[in-house]
């Protein structure tokens, strides 16, 4: 018989998918492959659903439940309109205002929908980059070295991590190898830690390791997101779980940005 074999998906970190898709990237004012939400530039650019208070006349206001979704269709107009541009420069603007570059080659291939096929992947959002800094946060060292935004009342002392680092250490005496690799001490080697470790830090040590040394506030925050990750790592997925998952991810979120 004849095999016919569609390509229905692509993986990828942000700066990959982002050449692939042929988007500005996610330093411009149009960041996120999914969404059409303007960033706001405060020595970097992000993307806070709401503006911060001095420049709140200035940005549109977003509901995280019903962002403004981009379309297959929408992707192929806004690609017609840049080449219909009458000059460079009109060409920059509506990149700029589209957030993207020109017409993907993958847009040949008829089983490939934009953006629905280049999702969200565990390893690079989640274990290597939403662990990695919210480490960075309760450690106080989120932001440049010294800097007066290192402050919280989720940080966590020194002579505390220097606690948590050596428990983890010392239970690589017993830890059973069906559950993977030992724990590495987080404190000292965190630099170095690979996804799986990441996704391990999440799911198994970060809430005991946290509990009792991290505010009740905060430590019910990251367990939002803990449960939401062990319940993406699942082999099958119920519609009951994508609603929890969406219900977890986005109650993380509302902690987070308050």
């Amino acid at each position: 018989f004849l095999l016919h074999a569609h390509i229905l998906s692509w993986s990828g970190d942000t700066p990959g998918l982002t050449k692939l898709m042929q988007l500005t990237g996610h330093n411009s004012y149009k960041g996120c492959r999914f969404c059409d939400i303007r960033g706001i530039y405060l020595n970097h650019v992000y993307f806070p659903t709401k503006p911060p208070m001095e420049k709140e006349n200035e940005y549109e206001r977003y509901d995280p439940e019903n962002l403004p979704l981009r379309t297959h269709r929408q992707f192929k107009d806004r690609i017609f309109q840049l080449n219909q541009a009458n000059s460079k420069r009109e060409r920059k603007e509506l990149e700029t205002e589209f957030g993207i570059k020109g017409r993907s080659i993958l847009f040949n291939l008829k089983a490939i929908h934009f953006p629905n096929s280049f999702p969200i992947d565990l390893m690079h959002l989640i274990y290597e980059n939403i662990a990695y800094y919210m480490f960075k946060l309760w450690t106080g060292t989120f932001f440049n070295d010294n800097s007066d935004q290192n402050i919280g009342d989720y940080i966590l002392s020194q002579s505390e991590w220097k606690i948590i680092g050596e428990e983890m250490h010392q239970a690589r005496k017993e830890f059973p190898t069906c559950f993977g690799r030992p724990p590495r001490n987080i404190v000292l080697y965190h630099k170095g830690y690979k996804a799986k470790e990441w996704a391990a830090w999440i799911t198994m040590y970060s809430l005991p390791l946290l509990k009792g040394r991290m505010p009740q506030k905060h430590y019910k925050g990251w367990a939002k997101f803990v449960n939401a990750v062990r319940l993406c790592q699942k082999l099958s997925l119920t519609s009951q779980d994508i609603n929890d998952i969406r219900f977890l991810f986005q109650s993380f979120y509302d902690y987070y940005e308050k």
